[in-house]
């Protein structure tokens, strides 16, 4: 089936570019006046494609292609304090997907405040709280897709102590990319019943929502180390740490390990643990890497709670198509070798990623390839992307393909 939306799209479109001729500097501000009048405001406007294959009997291809963008504005900063919003707008101008295999990713179309926050920072310490984006390894938002993610949360840092971050905070909601949206992982999240495919609300975090605090640091003699306590209350604990170690030797190059654990509040649920290895080296353009990751337990065990939201995925043996979410199950190796290149507006980097699954049939070996290119002259500010992934299972009954590709213009 196929469905145009040119009248809506042409309507984005002009209002996004009008907000863009409005954009001025983002300084301290004495006045009301000052504080909206010296603000800022940008956004993006975009145009994403993506198709997929699949081998399976019966199994039809599906490809889809969005247009809108999003507008940013914020405040300067009055007395130290500082508001911002964000508001994002789909159309689907095009969608051939019998199997709604995009239902609950891109088939959205509609509109969403995905950010609109009150933000306040005395000396070396600063409040956050609304809806609002946010990463860290066991909280993150995705923006892979065409509607970004989004949380509603209030969040507390501290920067007092040299090269060291601590902040804490609570989330109560959990914007999605569709109504449609549902995370077996995230099953605790209160998702929409009815989605009629528009963008995702802010759903509701379990019955008493997710507390946490987190620690970073910015490298201090060759380290960098971060650490992050999350509690879903009455339904999972968890912590991430990780340590980067910068090698002191001419080669630009690092080793790093990383640690996941997980303790369900359900009794029935197994707690199990992931393990995970890196090591990467930089020349010139080009650098290369490896990883390894493993899980505790055995087969049919509960997995290893990766975080809230499709950004959750700091594993070191991560891939773009299936975010790498197999490494996370009970019993389960991981590799993940890849190389890299960057210079003059234009990345791109190959990766191939072994998922070794103690279940039958569950093995996957998964290729990722990414470019993006940055233009300039005339075309400044325009960025084109590509994706192409190829999913090999032991199971050829789940083979698939997934190309994305993206034109965005940012203001």
């Amino acid at each position: 089936m196929n469905k145009i939306n040119k009248k809506r799209l042409a309507i984005v479109i002009t209002g996004l570019i009008g907000f863009s001729n409005i954009a001025v500097a983002d300084d301290n501000a004495s006045n009301i006046k000052e504080w909206f009048g010296s603000g800022d405001v940008g956004g993006a406007l975009k145009s994403y494609y993506f198709s997929q294959t699949f081998d399976g009997k019966g199994k039809s291809y599906s490809q889809i292609w969005v247009n809108g963008g999003n507008i940013n504005f914020s405040t300067s900063v009055l007395n130290g304090f500082k508001i911002g919003g964000e508001f994002q707008g789909a159309y689907v101008t095009s969608i051939y997907d019998d199997d709604g295999k995009t239902a609950g990713n891109m088939d959205a179309e509609g509109a969403v405040l995905s950010e609109s926050y009150l933000q306040y920072t005395f000396d070396n310490t600063s409040f956050k709280g609304g809806r609002q984006h946010f990463s860290s390894p066991l909280i993150a938002n995705s923006g892979s897709r065409f509607i970004k993610e989004s949380f509603e949360m209030y969040q507390i840092r501290n920067a007092s102590i040299e090269d060291i971050q601590v902040s804490a905070g609570f989330v109560s909601k959990y914007q999605t990319r569709t109504d449609k949206s549902y995370y077996g992982d995230n099953a605790f999240v209160r998702y929409e019943e009815n989605g009629t495919g528009r963008p995702g609300d802010f759903y509701d975090i379990g019955e008493d929502g997710m507390w946490f605090a987190q620690l970073a640091s910015s490298y201090h003699q060759g380290f960098k180390i971060q650490a992050q306590y999350a509690n879903v209350v009455d339904e999972v604990q968890a912590v991430y740490a990780d340590i980067e170690y910068t090698l002191p030797i001419d080669l630009k190059s690092y080793v790093a390990t990383q640690y996941y654990t997980s303790s369900w509040d359900d009794s029935s649920l197994a707690s199990n643990d992931l393990y995970g290895v890196k090591f990467g080296a930089s020349k010139y353009h080009f650098d290369i890497f490896a990883a390894y990751t493993t899980v505790s337990g055995i087969s049919g065990e509960s997995r290893v709670f990766r975080g809230l939201g499709q950004g959750a995925y700091y594993q070191y043996t991560s891939t773009t198509k299936t975010a790498g979410v197999y490494a996370f199950e009970a019993g389960t190796d991981s590799f993940q070798i890849g190389v890299g290149y960057k210079n003059d507006g234009l990345s791109g980097k190959l990766r191939y990623t072994s998922f070794d699954n103690p279940a039958l049939g569950k093995d996957l070996d998964e290729w990722t390839i990414n470019f993006l290119y940055g233009l300039d002259g005339e075309l400044d500010n325009f960025v084109v992307s590509v994706d192409f992934s190829i999913l090999d299972f032991e199971d050829n009954e789940k083979d698939a393909t997934d190309l994305r590709t993206r034109l965005i213009y940012k203001f």
